[in-house]
């Protein structure tokens, strides 16, 4: 499923037929939410306009926000210890990205981000994992956006015989194996240009 590639933060104002939706949420001691209007609707993410008002009731400027479902991304490693990549085309970068296997938690997997990364390895490389570790659970980028990116690290990786989820259609991805040493060098020369996949690498606690 296509994950980060999406992410072309579009913050073009729609004047016409957009859906309001009023609340008034508290954020702190400092800032009240008092308006949230739905500026833009897609697959897989919203732009959305908040108001505030801050502690001495005065409003604030505009802030603008993607919001989408949760993310996770895989340190998937074999026995020979060896990583899985990806490479797939990304429309933010415009060109191929090699990156950890990765995408959008499904809305029934939301309680239980790892039901997510089990399907999204087997999906991506149909390879499955034996041991199963949870790295880290961070929001992206607070400034724009709400959801959070699960890291995980699967050991033991294998191909699985009875395959049931493969990629997207529309996906053309390619799948290679590089030694688990040389990630953060790879990292480092930008062959891995990635953030989200090099924070679960150096997250993974094994380098």
């Amino acid at each position: 499923m296509k994950l980060f590639g999406f992410i072309q933060l579009l913050f073009v104002l729609l004047s016409s037929g957009i859906l309001e939706a009023k609340n008034f949420a508290e954020l702190g001691d400092d800032m009240k939410l008092v308006r949230k209007k739905l500026l833009l609707q897609t697959i897989p993410f919203n732009v959305e306009e908040l108001d505030f008002i801050d502690k001495g009731d005065i409003p604030t400027h505009p802030y603008y926000r993607i919001s989408c479902y949760d993310w996770v991304n895989i340190l998937a490693v074999n026995d020979q210890n060896e990583a899985l990549l990806v490479k797939q085309y990304r429309a933010g970068a415009l060109k191929f990205v090699r990156e950890l296997p990765g995408g959008v938690i499904n809305e029934d997997e939301q309680a239980n981000p790892i039901l997510a990364a089990k399907r999204e390895l087997e999906e991506e490389t149909g390879f499955i994992a034996d041991h199963w570790q949870h790295l880290l659970s961070i929001n992206p980028n607070p400034a724009i956006q709400h959801n959070k990116v699960h890291f995980f690290l699967a050991k033991g990786c294998k191909i699985n015989e009875n395959r049931k989820h493969f990629p997207d259609p529309t996906e053309d991805i390619e799948i290679e194996w590089v030694l688990l040493n040389e990630l953060p060098e790879l990292v480092k020369k930008g062959e891995i240009d990635h953030a989200l996949s090099a924070l679960c690498i150096f997250s993974s606690g094994l380098f």
